[in-house]
């Protein structure tokens, strides 16, 4: 019961997600990974062997394309495999952050904690621009990142006359939805309970088939249309995640090692994102210090 569960969503920069497993590498928790579809030659046997203390878990690869639908179902994926055994805390993270504390004060906290680690951008009704996300059907949105730039120009074109069209039209998926919508960051820590809930709310994925990025509205609007509303975790009144993430800088910025004093001193848990092509320092700095300061 006071296992944590780690549902790691992974597609590329695997010198990261094996100081990410390092440091997850815990009697107490279980780690649920997914390896995206497209990654070709990934050793499994090989991360598998990384991990010595904690149960590791290879959840059925699907190919996932940014701002698809195809993100929520990984999400689901990933949480219907975790909560076969329960678990007090899911943390869903990619594979490209890392944790800012140890193990031990990471657990401490949250096994004396019953609030749901849910971020909402606005504690209001999010905006018409993102209700857009799922009011309409995208196609195409499979392929707006093509590596070749003429077929990402070229869907990214469609998808906008085809929007178009429908707003003349009158299209509105939501037309007959009393739903409250609500958005904020995918990642997540949430008790069993909750995630057992959400797997169970199949019904409304509905409503986010043909969408596009609304895996930043699947768990928020769940959350924000059920009784875990009232079980946020707030600070100063406003929903937090406890997890630094710097959007002021970047989409999402990518930290550097000028950083790492801002991060070091943060109360966050986890930090996202980290490249190490753009600086490998930062991820070898944090990672000594949790490393082997677990050690002692």
């Amino acid at each position: 019961m006071n296992k944590h569960a780690y549902l790691i969503m992974a597609h590329n920069d695997f010198y990261i997600l094996e100081k990410l497993l390092l440091l997850l590498d815990d009697a107490r928790n279980d780690i649920y990974l997914h390896i995206d579809k497209k990654v070709k030659n990934f050793d499994f046997n090989y991360i598998k062997s990384l991990v010595k203390n904690a149960n590791i878990y290879f959840v059925h690869p699907i190919d996932v394309r940014w701002g698809s639908y195809r993100q929520i179902l990984c999400e689901l994926n990933l949480l219907s495999e975790a909560i076969k055994v329960q678990h007090k805390y899911y943390h869903f993270i990619s594979g490209v952050d890392l944790p800012l504390k140890s193990q031990d004060q990471i657990h401490s906290f949250f096994d004396n904690s019953n609030k749901e680690f849910v971020e909402y951008d606005n504690d209001d009704m999010i905006e018409d621009a993102f209700l857009d996300r799922i009011k309409y059907y995208h196609i195409g949105v499979n392929f707006i990142r093509s590596k070749n730039k003429f077929v990402s120009k070229f869907c990214a074109f469609i998808r906008y006359r085809f929007i178009n069209i429908q707003k003349k039209l009158g299209v509105n998926r939501l037309k007959k939805c009393n739903m409250v919508f609500q958005k904020g960051p995918n990642w997540f820590s949430i008790t069993h309970e909750l995630a057992c809930f959400i797997v169970s709310k199949k019904n409304i994925l509905s409503h986010f088939k043909y969408s596009y990025c609304a895996d930043e509205l699947f768990v928020q609007t769940i959350v924000a249309n059920s009784k875990y509303k009232d079980k946020i975790y707030l600070e100063n009144g406003t929903s937090c995640l406890r997890r630094f993430i710097d959007w002021d800088r970047g989409n999402p910025y990518v930290f550097k090692k000028d950083d790492y004093k801002a991060l070091k001193n943060s109360n966050c848990f986890f930090a996202r994102k980290f490249s190490s092509s753009t600086d490998k320092e930062i991820i070898d700095k944090i990672f000594n210090d949790l490393y082997e300061g677990d050690l002692k």
